[in-house]
């Protein structure tokens, strides 16, 4: 199968990279009356429509703005989207609170992390589920059945991860309950997945924690997947990245971030229910092989996207995190909300009663809007 390479791969970037929107434009039909009339009524109708710069990663796991974007949900919710690349989380939420972008999609360990140092973010929604995997050499799991394998033929091994991102943290969560430490597992840290994915490549260590789509790609180059984050006891289908913006932004316009939301709740549906024009859709903004991305998508985990801010494994996330000692006790309560998502999900459903994609929905947060137990 032939791959082409992913977006962003050799370096990290830490500054726009370009505006990337949706395709088409309506305008008029040739030179008559008529035609300059509608195209004139389309610019005036463009003209009303509210800005948001909003961040992202070449990730299949943000595919809900992609969607958005692609089938035009955005423009139905009155909302002129710019949707700006990044390689990493810590420039994305730099440029966050500098005001270069409105809203953007952040590992939940960089944002607890952040969170924890007194940043005033407030995480209203959700966006890539599970999507972490380990990735190793074909050697490690040589001459083992498949339903031998487990977390501790990585004992004594050397696995690259990127910072604190989450699949880091699920990995050393669950080796630490399992009994093995820093002497047991040494974890080297990376700038970014394509850095950790390279030096496995150059054989500098023993295995990468690689989020989506780095995943599928080491596998289609005969490495082996160990492990899926979302299959780990404990994290079964964890959050991933979430969404936030300045808490002061939401406050002085909460109207245009529920269209937001109301904009990826259409594209979960969309998500759901039409997997060939949504792998489509992320291939405009993740340059990997469709048949690929497919997989990566739709395959490995449950769903790789959900749009509900899940207070409740957010919460349980934060609490690996203290029991990791990578940051000390806080009130992340206070930075967690799902009033807007309510709102959104409500109305919509209000709208179509009998759709059974917004039903899911509506169980799902339910289950997920509080510590669960």
């Amino acid at each position: 199968m032939k791959m082409k390479k992913i977006l962003a791969v050799a370096s990290v970037v830490a500054v726009f990279v370009g505006t990337l929107t949706g395709c088409g434009k309506t305008g008029g039909t040739g030179g008559t009356e008529q035609g300059t009339e509608q195209a004139e009524t389309n610019t005036k109708s463009e003209s009303t429509l509210k800005n948001l710069n909003v961040g992202y990663l070449p990730s299949p796991g943000h595919l809900l703005y992609f969607i958005a974007q692609e089938e035009g949900y955005f423009k139905e919710e009155g909302l002129d989207i710019n949707l700006v690349m990044f390689g990493e989380n810590n420039s994305e939420l730099a440029a966050l609170e500098s005001g270069k972008i409105d809203v953007g999609a952040f590992g939940s360990s960089e944002l607890v992390t952040f969170l924890a140092d007194g940043h005033d973010l407030s995480v209203f929604a959700g966006a890539m589920k599970a999507g972490h995997g380990i990735i190793v050499k074909d050697s490690l799991v040589e001459g083992i059945p498949k339903e031998d394998w487990s977390l501790e033929l990585l004992v004594g091994k050397t696995i690259g991860v990127e910072g604190v991102d989450s699949g880091h943290i699920v990995y050393r969560d669950a080796l630490k309950k399992l009994g093995y430490g820093d002497d047991d597992v040494t974890f080297l840290v990376f700038e970014d997945g394509a850095e950790a994915y390279a030096s496995l490549k150059n054989d500098d260590i023993d295995a990468a924690i690689l989020y989506a789509p780095y995943r599928i790609l080491a596998e289609d180059e005969g490495y082996t997947i160990l492990s899926n984050s979302g299959d780990v006891d404990g994290f079964h289908e964890h959050v991933c990245c979430r969404q936030a913006a300045l808490t002061s932004k939401i406050e002085e316009d909460p109207d245009t971030y529920k269209a937001f939301l109301r904009a990826l709740i259409k594209a979960y549906k969309f998500y759901k229910e039409d997997h060939e024009k949504s792998i489509d859709d992320i291939a405009v903004y993740v340059d990997v092989d469709k048949e690929l991305l497919k997989a990566d998508t739709y395959d490995y985990d449950d769903e790789i996207a959900n749009p509900d801010p899940d207070i409740a494994n957010m919460t349980n996330f934060y609490e690996a995190l203290v029991d990791l000692d990578f940051v000390k006790q806080f009130d992340i309560g206070k930075s967690l909300t799902a009033d807007l998502y309510e709102q959104a999900l409500n109305e919509i459903i209000e709208e179509n009663p009998d759709d059974e994609v917004y039903k899911h929905l509506a169980e799902y947060h339910e289950n997920s809007a509080s510590v669960s137990e």
